[in-house]
């Protein structure tokens, strides 16, 4: 079988092709969410020349309950809230929680809608009036605002 230069170039070019885009595709993967994320320290210690390590815990972002509810989110929920309401001037916040939403529609798809299946972090906002209950659900920035049916 006899090659040309040109055959040869082109083989190569799309073998290396071929390898980019298996690259590509492999490097991108997302790194799975831990719970809890685990901090080394060094420190050195007194009897050799070893170091010695210690390992603690820290909780991660979704574990943290002591976060409050940021401004852009209270402000969204609250605006959407007011037009559902009959006593607008009555709202407040009830509860508020960290949550990771299993999709792009929050966990909350419509029929013929799609919704991209990657991990949204946000907020489980509840807000009464006195007499009624609204549960929303929000991405981090308060764009996507929800309210559970």
């Amino acid at each position: 079988m006899k090659y040309t230069l040109t055959k040869l170039v082109h083989q190569l070019t799309v073998v290396s092709v071929i390898g980019l885009l298996v690259f590509s595709i492999t490097g991108c993967t997302d790194k799975p969410i831990n719970s809890t994320q685990i901090e080394t320290i060094e420190t050195p210690s007194t009897a050799t020349n070893s170091s010695q390590q210690e390992i603690t815990e820290t909780p991660s972002e979704a574990e943290s309950s002591t976060e409050e509810l940021p401004a852009k989110i209270q402000s969204a929920v609250l605006s959407d809230a007011n037009k559902r309401v009959s006593k607008p001037a009555a709202l407040r916040i009830e509860q508020s929680e960290k949550q990771s939403w299993s999709d792009s529609c929050l966990g909350l798809a419509e029929p013929g809608k799609l919704c991209a299946q990657v991990i949204v972090p946000g907020w489980k906002v509840t807000v009464t009036d006195g007499q009624q209950e609204l549960v929303y659900r929000t991405d981090n920035k308060g764009k996507l605002v929800k309210l559970e049916e």
